[in-house]
Formats: C-alpha cells, structure tokens, sequence
C-alpha cells in the first residue's frame, strides 16, 4: 500500500487470498488491505485501487464481489488491467500457480502465453465484463487500462475504443476532473453483443 498526502493506493487484484498469494507471497491478505483502505477512508484519505493484473479464471461473479468490495470503501477509484503474457511477473505467476497445483489457472495462463488470439480475446472479454459490472454501483469509478499490444492487436472501432480508454483522464478528486464515469470507460460492448464481432 502507498500513501501521499491525502491519498492511499493499494493493489487488490482478486478477493482470494490463495490466488494473491500466488504472486504476492510479503504481502498483507486482501481482507487485511481492505480494512486499512477503509480505516484511511473513514479518515478522509481519497482511496484509490490497482485490481491488476487480473486472473484469466476471474469472471463476472468474481468482478462482482471485488467491486462490491471496493464500492463499500465509499466514492472510490479503481483502476484495472488484464494480465498479459510478457514480462517476469506473468512467469512468476504461472511457476507459482504450478507449484501451488491451481491447475485451472495454470492451463488459462499456458493458453494465454501460448496464443495471442486467445490472450486478446480474454483480455478484451475482462476489460469489458469489469466495465459492466462497474454499472451496478453508483459512485464506482473504474479506469481501465488497455495494454498497447492488445490496442494494436485491434482495428477499427474497437481500436479507436481501447485507445480512448489509455488516452482517458482517471478520475481521482485532485485532477480537476468533474466525478462521474468517463465515457471512454464504459462497455466495449453490450451485455447481448459478443465481442467477437468488434475484433
């Protein structure tokens, strides 16, 4: 968790203490990050949340508990991204998830290394279905973060949409930013559309 000034960001990327602690072996639990963010809230500290990256086994269910999580700290801001498939820490997360015998999560995080088509189309389906069900809770700012791969990964209006949402101003108190939910971060699609027809 970080501080400064009036204000408190900490990382909170799934509500399960076993799946965080996959990849965050030092870190406090999620009930106990929970507790501190609303202690600092109740203080008047503006709070702020990084649910990144999140697991390719995370759905609209798991979305919902998180938010509902984060909604409870009062007028918040979280921001999200989907795990991508570069880097140390995607490795370190499916060695991790081998070792513990989360094989549901190993075979996810093994096709998403494995298929960039399949990584794109997870990582499309998670920004959109956090979107939707950031809906549900008035005063719940989500800013989402498209990572540029998979911003070039697209074309067309799903493009010119995943961009708008990277070029977005997030909307924390302090930015002059007038509250409310950006219209850049919203929905890819429409609960009845599949995504597939925008790729």
């Amino acid at each position: 968790m970080r501080t400064a000034r009036n204000r408190s960001t900490t990382s909170g990327r799934s509500g399960n203490s076993l799946l965080v602690g996959l990849n965050e072996v030092i870190v406090s639990p999620p009930i106990i990050r929970w507790q501190a963010l609303d202690e600092l809230q109740q203080a008047g500290v503006s709070v702020f949340v990084s649910m990144s990256p999140t697991y390719p086994t995370m759905g609209e269910d798991d979305f919902h508990e998180l938010l509902s999580y984060f909604r409870a700290l009062g007028e918040v801001v979280v921001f999200h991204e989907p795990i991508n498939p570069r880097g140390a820490n995607f490795q370190q997360c499916l060695t991790a998830a081998k070792e513990a015998g989360y094989d549901d999560v190993v075979t996810e995080l093994q096709q998403i290394q494995d298929g960039h088509q399949y990584w794109v189309e997870y990582a499309l389906e998670q920004l959109n279905t956090v979107q939707q069900v950031a809906t549900r809770f008035d005063g719940l700012e989500v800013h989402s973060w498209p990572d540029d791969e998979l911003v070039r990964s697209t074309s067309g209006q799903l493009r010119s949409k995943l961009t708008a949402m990277q070029q977005a101003v997030s909307p924390e108190s302090f930015s002059g930013k007038a509250s409310g939910t950006s219209p850049e971060q919203s929905k890819l699609a429409h609960e009845t559309d599949h995504l597939g027809h925008l790729i």
